[in-house]
């Protein structure tokens, strides 16, 4: 019997799938920042986790509640906030980020880096570059236990951007994918096999590659910020529809 001829659609989702597995770990790691916010997420709901779950990255209600009452009205198209020459792994996979601002970005994009050695002998590159008058949170450094901090002028420019450039740091993921769900703009990668696991990168995420023609479009915000409740959060299903969620198959789920 001839096998059936896979569709355009099934056949790019195979063709990810079989890449995906190809450059992934099967078990996906979780950063520092990652195992704190778990915790908190599970502490919240009377829970003290003795094992993280590695598939999953969690946010606490402390992160996702209070960034539902922020302005969403977008200011920026444009936005990256974080560290650039953190360290040698970080900078050679965030080199891309300088073509791209040159190119792209304009009075209406938000630039800052944020750590002490980019700022070293820093040329600001536009008006939109707040890297020298505004201070940032570096991770990096400060103490793994002093990580686990809301950033508020982060989420709240996030909030208000269409597009949040989201590079790789010293792993081949970025928090800042699942931050930009949260705050409902739309995550530019640098290549499609950026994602944590095979699980997530088949999840139906809304993206563009940084070579594309980015069109901001309100219904790939919605479908990510569906997904981020559903898969990112422990809301509950009565939870999810206040926040203006999918109902269907969702619901809190406790491992």
């Amino acid at each position: 019997m001839m096998n059936k001829p896979l569709t355009a659609g099934v056949a790019h989702v195979v063709s990810i799938a079989t890449v995906l597995r190809n450059k992934m770990n099967f078990t996906p790691d979780l950063s520092p920042k990652m195992r704190l916010w778990q915790a908190d997420a599970y502490k919240e709901i009377g829970i003290e986790l003795e094992t993280f779950d590695r598939q999953r990255a969690i946010f606490p209600q402390r992160f996702w509640i209070p960034i539902q009452a922020f302005d969403h009205a977008k200011k920026f198209d444009f936005c990256f906030i974080g560290a650039y020459k953190v360290d040698p792994i970080t900078a050679a996979r965030r080199a891309w980020l300088i073509d791209f601002i040159k190119g792209r970005f304009s009075q209406r994009s938000y630039l800052q880096f944020t750590d002490e050695e980019t700022k070293r002998n820093y040329v600001p590159m536009g008006t939109f570059d707040f890297t020298l008058s505004r201070t940032g949170f570096v991770p990096k450094e400060v103490p793994v236990e002093r990580r686990n901090v809301f950033d508020e002028h982060y989420y709240r420019v996030m909030c208000q951007s269409e597009f949040t450039l989201c590079p790789r740091g010293d792993a081949r993921w970025s928090m800042r994918f699942y931050e930009a769900l949260m705050c409902k703009s739309i995550p530019v990668l640098r290549s499609r096999t950026h994602h944590r696991s095979v699980r997530e990168a088949l999840r139906g995420y809304k993206f563009y590659i940084s070579s594309q023609e980015l069109v901001y479009k309100p219904e790939w915000v919605e479908h990510n910020y569906h997904i981020f409740l559903r898969h990112h959060t422990l809301a509950t299903a009565a939870e999810v529809t206040k926040a203006g969620g999918v109902t269907s198959s969702t619901a809190r789920s406790v491992h």
